[in-house]
């Protein structure tokens, strides 16, 4: 009689044990690409839902909103009361009724004053963020990108924003102050926003398909939003109109930058309501997925700011005409060592050409 127990041996357990981990190994990647498939699939839509609100907006009004708004003064060390308003919110403030969030609008519509700022009447108002500002509106974040509340600087727990919207070609117009020393006209960038730009869709002759209006940016990936020094953040010397994109890239090396950051919480999409064109706009100079550079370290003035993604390969934009698109980061982007232009056509190829609304350029397939 054979008392033997029935059972698996050790050999027998360990050669199963590693069947299921060569098949974990083999599923894994697979599930990975599906979730950032999903992910990608939500941002999408995201920007599709922007492209709506834009359009809604535009039939109320016959413009789209600018990329800068307000009224009041520019600077927060410089308004002298509680009442003084700023002439710096951003193209997401007046879109809120238009993509669901009519009640955060009305609340913000009922402030006198700017909404980062906590104003204390006959004092110099300091960089707070009100809590009413502290809502995050998940349609502003992309799930592919990290970081999406802000964790260090003057303005922590402020959720921040992965899209923005373009103002052209060039770094010089992309200021968002109501004056400057130099004489510049912040209102005139050669995209679809600016400085209290007012732009009708039959201002953009490029053609609506032609022409970009949103795109995607990223956060910075570090455990804190300052001091790091990689992608989403921006270069605080390379970005002066002078120069040219050629020099800003020169500057980034196996990502990460070689020379001194803007630490200001100063990364895209740092404060969404904030229209200060370093953190609610980009431009096509700099190709997707590339640095950004700051004309000064001072997130008023202009600069190369570049669209950006966690997606492999390139960024998602929305067009004029409401379509979303994924750019490739390989996309003709022209003669990078030429400086900006003020008319014409662009000197940045394809991605300068999409990012004008009235270069006069012909645009091939993108």
């Amino acid at each position: 009689m054979n008392n033997r127990k029935k059972g698996f041996t050790l050999i027998e357990l360990l050669v199963v044990i590693a069947i299921i981990g060569v098949l974990v190994a083999l599923l894994l990647p697979a599930v990975q690409q599906a979730r950032e498939a999903a992910r990608r699939t939500q941002c999408k839509n995201n920007l599709k839902q922007f492209g709506l609100a834009l359009h809604n907006y535009h039939d109320t009004y016959n413009t789209f909103p600018g990329g800068t708004n307000g009224s009041g003064c520019r600077s927060s060390s410089i308004c002298p009361t509680a009442l003084t308003g700023r002439s710096r919110i951003s193209a997401f403030v007046p879109l809120l009724p238009y993509y669901d969030q009519a009640p955060l609008y009305n609340a913000y519509d009922a402030r006198p004053t700017a909404p980062w700022a906590q104003q204390i009447s006959g004092a110099t108002p300091t960089l707070q963020p009100h809590p009413y500002w502290n809502n995050k509106v998940p349609m502003l974040q992309c799930p592919s990108d990290i970081n999406t509340v802000i964790t260090g600087g003057s303005l922590v727990g402020m959720p921040s924003a992965n899209y923005s919207f373009c103002s052209g070609d060039g770094a010089r117009l992309m200021c968002s102050v109501d004056e400057n020393a130099d004489g510049r006209d912040c209102t005139k960038a050669r995209g679809i926003f600016s400085q209290q730009s007012r732009t009708r869709i039959g201002d953009i002759t490029d053609g609506t398909s032609n022409t970009i209006a949103m795109a995607e940016h990223v956060t910075p990936t570090g455990s804190t939003n300052l001091g790091d020094a990689r992608l989403g953040r921006a270069a605080i010397t390379g970005g002066d109109p002078a120069s040219s994109p050629a020099a800003c890239r020169a500057l980034f090396v196996n990502g990460i930058y070689t020379v001194a950051v803007n630490t200001d919480d100063g990364f895209h999409g740092a404060r969404w309501p904030d229209g200060a064109a370093m953190y609610t706009r980009f431009n096509t100079m700099v190709p997707p997925n590339g640095p950004s550079c700051m004309e000064a370290d001072n997130h008023w003035l202009g600069g190369m700011y570049t669209a950006s993604s966690r997606h492999v390969g390139g960024v998602q934009a929305c067009l004029a005409d409401g379509s979303v698109r994924f750019i490739s980061e390989n996309i003709n982007s022209g003669n990078q060592a030429s400086s900006e232009v003020t008319g014409g056509s662009s000197p940045y190829g394809v991605w300068g050409a999409l990012g004008t609304k009235s270069g006069g350029e012909a645009v091939s397939d993108f």
